[in-house]
């Protein structure tokens, strides 16, 4: 039997019928597709208020689904949120790696003048909202500031993270890195590993070996 679709149409039933399969066919993906976003979306909030999709129903609709090829960066506008679905980033000062982001992190631009630059280490999928959007939800839901500001305050916990790494006896260096990014040698090369876990190459290329064995 040849498939629904195939079909020739000979009266006017058929064809209202197939365009009733259709319009079904693409309301069903849209909701699929309205769904998964939120769904998405939920990791990053729901510790911060487990309601949020009760309560700031706009929310979801200020972000926009946005990807990343490897090596590229990110415009660096300010104030501009970015939600990790996939892949990984790494934040530079000038040259110097001094966090990466991970799915399931957010990444925030300064809203001021700063020397970082923000680089897709793999293939990425993010969703992107501005300070603008949120300000104006803000406006008539003051709930979205509370999110906004515990999300801003995770960028520095986030910081603090390597300003623990650089204060580490050189030996706990290794365990304290790869505990946390265990594919991250797939993503950056030797030298940045290392200035990152602020030891030398050599040092590193020692650890690696010693924890190899």
């Amino acid at each position: 039997m040849e498939p629904f679709i195939s079909q020739k149409l000979t009266s006017p039933a058929e064809f209202n019928k197939l365009s009733a399969y259709f319009k079904r066919t693409i309301i069903a993906k849209y909701l699929i597709m309205k769904k998964s976003k939120e769904y998405l979306l939920d990791p990053f909030f729901r510790d911060l208020n487990p309601q949020w999709q009760a309560e700031i129903p706009e929310l979801s609709a200020v972000f926009e689904e946005e990807r990343f090829m490897q090596g590229e960066r990110l415009i660096n506008d300010w104030g501009e949120l970015y939600l990790i679905v996939d892949g990984i980033f790494g934040k530079y000062e000038k040259t110097c790696p001094i966090r990466y982001a991970l799915a399931g992190e957010s990444l925030m631009i300064p809203n001021h003048k700063h020397r970082y630059q923000f680089t897709a280490l793999s293939d990425c999928r993010t969703y992107r909202t501005s300070l603008r959007q949120l300000e104006e939800i803000n406006a008539r839901n003051s709930k979205v500031f509370h999110l906004y500001a515990n999300l801003r305050d995770k960028q520095q916990t986030y910081l603090d993270y390597r300003h623990k790494l650089l204060s580490l006896n050189n030996q706990d260096k290794y365990d304290f890195v790869f505990d946390k990014y265990p594919d991250l040698r797939s993503y950056v090369k030797h030298h940045e590993l290392a200035r990152f876990m602020g030891i030398s190459s050599e040092l590193l290329r020692r650890l690696l070996r010693d924890h190899d064995c």
